[in-house]
């Protein structure tokens, strides 16, 4: 019933999916933060949904824009049944604007591959890395892609090389200086903290929803690719940036110094649109079925852990 349903994209699918996403966001933020109930609470929780809409939004941009997916709502389903699984992801304003800022460099990392305007993607891309890198410094890790996404499409230069550490430094620079120019200038601010603490990932709420992700996606790719590199079309370099996207996104979570399932916000965008993809070549309908309803019943049982 479900897979059914949002196997088409119609407006009462993204109206479904935005009641779902408030639900959720409701629910975490009155379980989670512990703030007392006043008029000043509310205005910065509105402007975080605001926020999450306009992610939802760019992400559905990027994903119909660059062909990531057929026409379906999975990849927005998903992405709020991840982020309801992990809802200290949507109480950390930090790591929302440093995602926020890395969705607009996905945005021109996976254009690449049209070819047009090389240049320009490159440094727009890094420079929006290099703004979340100053918000989340492990952000940094993402120059990666341009350049894998560079290579893909076969534009490595000399010239190419260049212009995305010149785009990923300039917001930096500008940040720098700034602080120079207030006398506030500390490089603290841009250490890169770490852990190898997983013992977080013990407690019930996050070894669940951990194990069901990484099994679905183990499997998912693994039988998805196979299917793509049969087939000789321009999706198969789309699906080798979104596999390197997921291997940056999995060494940042490792990485990350605060391990309390907010670091997993990172891996919702490529987990979403591999698992879609996945649903896409399913011919079961059942299956499809019990994966959906299985990501819904993990979702609503957290909060109940």
């Amino acid at each position: 019933m479900i897979a059914k349903f949002f196997n088409k994209t119609k407006p009462i699918n993204t109206l479904i999916i935005l009641i779902l996403l408030a639900v959720i966001f409701v629910i975490a933020t009155f379980s989670l933060v512990d703030n007392g109930l006043t008029v000043q609470f509310f205005l910065k929780r509105i402007v975080v949904l605001i926020g999450l809409l306009m992610t939802l939004f760019v992400i559905n941009f990027i994903i119909r824009k660059n062909g990531l997916i057929k026409d379906n709502s999975y990849v927005l389903l998903l992405l709020i049944l991840c982020i309801g699984m992990f809802p200290f992801s949507i109480v950390n304003n930090t790591l929302l604007i440093a995602h926020f800022s890395l969705l607009l460099a996905y945005r021109r990392i996976y254009s690449l591959r049209t070819l047009k305007d090389t240049k320009e993607k490159l440094f727009d891309s890094s420079f929006w890395i290099g703004i979340a890198t100053l918000i989340y410094p492990w952000s940094f890790i993402y120059i990666v892609l341009v350049y894998t996404g560079t290579s893909i499409v076969n534009k490595i230069t000399v010239r190419n090389i260049f212009i995305p550490l010149i785009g990923f430094i300039t917001p930096i620079f500008i940040y720098g200086v700034y602080l120079l120019a207030i006398n506030n200038f500390n490089i603290s601010n841009l250490q890169l903290n770490y852990s190898f603490s997983f013992s977080n990932y013990n407690s019930f709420k996050l070894l669940i929803p951990i194990a069901l992700i990484l099994g679905y996606l183990l499997w998912a790719i693994f039988s998805t690719t196979v299917k793509i590199i049969t087939v000789n079309n321009e999706f198969r370099t789309s699906w080798f940036l979104l596999l390197i996207h997921l291997l940056i996104s999995i060494v940042i979570i490792i990485l990350s110094p605060s391990k309390n399932g907010s670091e997993f916000l990172f891996i919702f965008f490529p987990t979403a649109i591999i698992l879609a993809n996945y649903l896409q070549i399913i011919k079961e309908k059942w299956f499809k079925e019990i994966f959906l309803y299985l990501f819904l019943i993990i979702t609503i049982t957290i909060y109940f852990l």
